[in-house]
Parts: C-alpha cells; structure tokens; sequence
C-alpha cells in the first residue's frame, strides 16, 4: 500500500500528539553522514522545549522536515541538515518530535545524546561549515567577489622577490618538494576564476587556467630575482586540473 507523503507524517504527528512514539524509515540525505538513507530513526513525542542541536522533526509549511537546531532565539528557532547550505525558520511550535534514536541498516543502534552521537554530530557539523565554505567560492558571486583578490595575490606570489624572505621550500614532504606543492595549491582555485567569462563552453577556462600558469612561470625568465623551474610549471598545471574537479563536484553536490 502506497501512503501520500502529507498523510503519512500527518499519521505521524497524530501519533506524536498521542504522545506515542513513531518509528521512520529515512529517505534523503539532508542529514547526512551522520544519518544515512535507510536509517530506521525512532522519534519520541515533543516535550514543550528543545535545545540547540538537538535533531527534531518540524512543520515548515506544507511539509515536514527532520533537521539539526542550529540557533535559538526565544521562541524562534534555526534550522539545518547536517549536508544543507541553506536554513530554515520555524518556531517552537512547528515542532512536533525529537530524534531519540537511530537504527542502522546493520542492525546497529545508536542513542541520541551517547558519546558516539556526539562525536559524529560534532564531524558532521564540521564537514558541512567546510562544505559551505567551498559551495561559497565555487557558487558565482563568491567568485565575483573573491576573483580580483585572488589574481593580484597570484600575482604577487609569482613575481615579487620573495628570496629575502628566506623561506625553505627544498625540503620534501611525503616525497615531494614544498615548493612544488606550494605552486600546485595556488593554482587550485585558478580555473574557478575564469569559468564565469565562458558560459556555453567552460572547459575553456580549465585551458586558460592552464595558460595562466604557463604565463606566470615564463614571465620569472626573465627577472633576475626570480628562477625558471619546469617542475613549477608542471605543478601548476596540475593545481587547475585539480582544481576543475574540485569544482565539478561540488557543482554536482550543489
């Protein structure tokens, strides 16, 4: 028998009402890692208060939703999944149960409040301010914002004379040269930059990208201050490759 999504969780908040406890099967990964598609959640019944963190499962509008308390203000509340950019507003008495425990498609239980909960909780939240803090850059007024900066910084990176800084980039980590890693870094986000200047063919700003580095490693040729290194050149172009599928895939994320 198939149940409308509404009526379902109608059924259910009548039963939390009820001050019954009511058994979910999870669908989606808005919680994500630390609920998973699958998960069988057990939600107890709302006791009038919650606490910033807590996951509760509210009204907002017309559907329902199973997200993280994120701030509380009085009686309004802020609320986002663990794998969510953005918000939502709700108020105290849009809440209607509180995630209790959590059955894992293994058979494994976990308890809300455990040490185990807790832990994950706090990788989860991590994860998703460090996602959110990427989908910024890659989202297309970050890169408005942020493109200019980045360029003259590129610029001052690879030109300037940094040689009196006496910085030590010939050690080797994990078998590879610091400064080559350094150079590979700075051309991670490059392409991101340059993608917005070419709307139906964006593979092109993976080639100017590319063209960037060749640029800025050819111009140290010529300054005497400077030194030409082909490995540098290399490691640039493999920062933008990286770089591009970075931001493929946070496209896709998104």
């Amino acid at each position: 028998m198939i149940v409308d999504n509404t009526l379902f969780f109608n059924l259910a908040c009548e039963s939390l009402t009820r001050g019954e406890t009511v058994r979910i099967r999870l669908v989606g990964h808005s919680m994500s890692p630390i609920l998973k598609e699958g998960d069988l959640l057990c939600i107890v019944p709302f006791k009038g208060d919650v606490c910033v963190g807590d996951v509760v499962l509210f009204r907002y509008g017309s559907d329902y939703l199973l997200h993280r308390v994120r701030k509380k203000s009085g009686s309004m509340l802020e609320m986002q999944g663990d794998h969510c950019r953005s918000v939502e507003h709700a108020t105290i008495s849009d809440v209607v149960g509180v995630l209790q425990s959590v059955e894992r498609q293994d058979g494994k239980t976990m308890n809300v409040g455990s040490g185990e909960w807790e832990r994950l909780s706090r990788r989860s939240i991590r994860l998703n301010v460090c996602r959110n803090m990427l989908l910024k850059i890659v989202d297309k007024n970050g890169r408005k914002r942020l493109r200019w900066w980045y360029f003259t910084i590129l610029a001052l990176l690879m030109w300037l004379p940094l040689n009196g800084f006496d910085l030590q980039l010939n050690n080797y980590v994990l078998g590879i040269r610091a400064d080559h890693l350094l150079h590979a870094s700075v051309y991670i986000p490059c392409s991101w930059f340059i993608v917005d200047l070419f709307q139906r063919r964006r593979w092109w700003a993976v080639v100017v990208a590319c063209g960037v580095g060749l640029l800025t490693e050819s111009v140290q040729y010529i300054l005497p201050y400077r030194g030409f290194d082909i490995n540098d050149m290399v490691a640039n172009t493999i920062g933008v490759l990286l770089g591009w599928a970075i931001f493929l895939l946070l496209r896709q994320r998104k």
